[in-house]
């Protein structure tokens, strides 16, 4: 598909339509003006008059065609051109985005061992050597920027070269329909494909419209359920503790409100606070050190989210973690060899539990945006508005597939997206350890979901719909896998793994259908037809 809009090749096949439809209209004028001009007899008089008659109005109307013909077999010749030059300049961009990334990668590289080298107090040659290729590697990355720049100018000139041969094309249009003008009923024919137009517009509105009432009902019936399993839990809650007869009701009734004001007050922190200021970020070094580069295909994509769970720590100097203080997601854009642009955004599971007892620390992956995004989907979190500003950042245009992946918390936040959310093309979904059964995800949406046996985290989803959804799905576009982990023998917290289910996934991917297997491995480096990748990562704090 060209990035510039428009059919070269549709367009040429309806001129050339417009072409044959003149000739014809001609062939009949001239048949008729045969009856007006060759018959003598009186009797034919009346019909030599309207032969006369109509053949004229087909000349007018063979003008109109044979003009419009010719306007738009030109515009069709510059429409192509525009495009080839526009998607010859496409793939430049991508390859000049793809050197960038890598002269980037090289400029660090360098510019961290001529660090090194002067702290060592290396030889003034060795130190003169790794500043040069800081150079070269400063000055590739500036070239490789220019080009990207030159590419999308490039791409900004084929477009205007369309607009001028479509202006040109439409003037010549006009100036065929003007000169052959048809009288009333062309201006009745006119009004009415007006009508038509405008109750066409209007009918994508109302589709538009009510796609996003649509989806808002499914948020709010969402939430309706989910609260009203939770106001369940804690009738139970009071009856087993009234039970006990050292508590009794009166007690129970403490701790049961206790507890329903801990949960409300936790959703609305996190719902009522304002939307963080989002803004692209550089890994730290340690981060760096840690990272383990682009899955190569679907099977290891789960790295990504055990990766973005490492990220936006503190430490001291023992190397133990002291807080989380900002969320940081990944943003990968891939693209392949025909200019076609995929994206994956890695979002990370809870690292922060105790903020409603110690404060919160800085990241807004904590309980309060967990409780927020499993109860009150009606109502859209911190985590979920400040995604969709990363995203924004970053470019992801409204009709770019996107894959969601994500671990725990990560995976809550995919599905809440690909069910609830219309900003944006949600093309697939790779969740691991996360309760999202009984989101309403749209089939076209392929979902990969990784459950482990005795994970309690995604058998959530029953108790938030009061046990009436929350099954395992295996459809044409949802394909759960549900083993054991490799790590069961630690317990839960090798059961609830990011790690773990990397893992799991890598050992199980042929469990996943191969044609779903073959679409999303698209989003990845290691497909046959990816070109280039550009990593990102973006992040924020409360």
């Amino acid at each position: 598909m060209s990035v510039l809009p428009g059919n070269p090749t549709s367009l040429a096949d309806r001129s050339a339509s417009y072409v044959s439809s003149a000739s014809l209209i001609q062939q009949a004028a001239d048949d008729l003006r045969a009856i007006a001009y060759e018959s003598t007899a009186r009797s034919m008089d009346g019909i030599r008059d309207l032969s006369a008659e109509v053949a004229s109005d087909l000349d007018r109307a063979h003008e109109r065609y044979s003009g419009t013909a010719r306007a738009l077999q030109e515009y069709a010749v510059a429409l192509k051109a525009a495009h080839d030059r526009a998607d010859d300049a496409e793939i430049a961009e991508a390859r000049a985005r793809a050197g960038a990334a890598t002269a980037e990668y090289e400029l660090r590289a360098s510019e961290r061992r001529l660090h090194l080298l002067g702290e060592a107090d290396a030889p003034a040659g060795n130190i003169r050597s790794a500043q040069e290729e800081v150079d070269a590697a400063r000055a590739r990355t500036a070239r490789m920027d220019a080009a990207a720049q030159a590419a999308r100018a490039e791409i900004e000139a084929a477009r205007q070269d369309m607009e001028r041969a479509a202006q040109i094309a439409i003037d010549r249009i006009d100036s065929a329909i003007d000169g052959t003008n048809e009288g009333f009923w062309d201006q009745v024919r006119n009004v009415i494909d007006d009508v038509g137009d405008v109750l066409g517009d209007i009918g994508r509105w109302v589709g538009d419209f009510l796609a996003d009432v649509y989806a808002e009902l499914q948020r709010i019936m969402s939430t309706v359920v989910a609260l009203l399993g939770v106001a369940v839990i804690l009738v139970l809650v009071y009856a087993l503790l009234a039970a006990v007869p050292f508590i009794g009701p009166a007690i129970a009734a403490l701790v049961t409100a206790a507890l329903a004001a801990f949960l409300l007050a936790s959703v609305l922190s996190d719902v009522r606070a304002p939307t963080p200021v989002v803004h692209r970020r550089d890994l730290t070094d340690r981060e760096s050190a840690d990272n383990p580069g682009q899955p190569s295909d679907l099977a290891g994509v789960l790295a990504d989210a055990g990766f973005v769970d490492t990220l936006g720590r503190t430490y001291d100097a023992d190397g133990e973690v002291t807080a989380v203080e900002a969320t940081v997601i990944g943003v990968t854009r891939v693209v392949d060899a025909d200019g076609v642009v995929r994206w994956r955004v890695a979002l990370p599971s809870t690292q922060e539990w105790l903020s409603r007892l110690g404060g919160d620390q800085g990241g807004v992956h904590d309980l309060d945006s967990n409780l927020a995004l499993v109860l009150t989907p009606a109502l859209r979190s911190q985590y979920e508005r400040a995604v969709i500003a990363a995203m924004q950042q970053a470019g992801v245009g409204p009709n770019d597939p996107v894959m969601l992946v994500g671990f725990s918390q990560g995976g809550i936040m995919a599905g809440t997206l690909a069910a609830y959310n219309t900003d944006y093309n949600w093309s697939a979904v790779v969740a691991a350890g996360a309760p999202i059964d009984h989101m309403p995800i749209p089939p076209r949406t392929q979902v990969v979901s990784v459950q482990h046996d005795g994970d309690p985290v995604p058998r959530l989803d029953s108790v938030v719909t009061l046990g009436l959804d929350g099954q395992a799905w295996q459809q044409p576009h949802w394909t759960t896998i549900q083993t054991a982990s490799p790590r069961a023998d630690e317990g839960l917290h090798g059961i609830h793994s990011a790690d773990a289910y990397d893992q799991t996934l890598q050992h199980r991917i042929d469990t996943v259908p191969a044609g779903t297997t073959q679409d999303l491995d698209a989003y990845f480096v290691g497909d046959d037809n990816a070109y280039g990748y550009e990593q990102r990562y973006y992040g924020w704090s409360e």
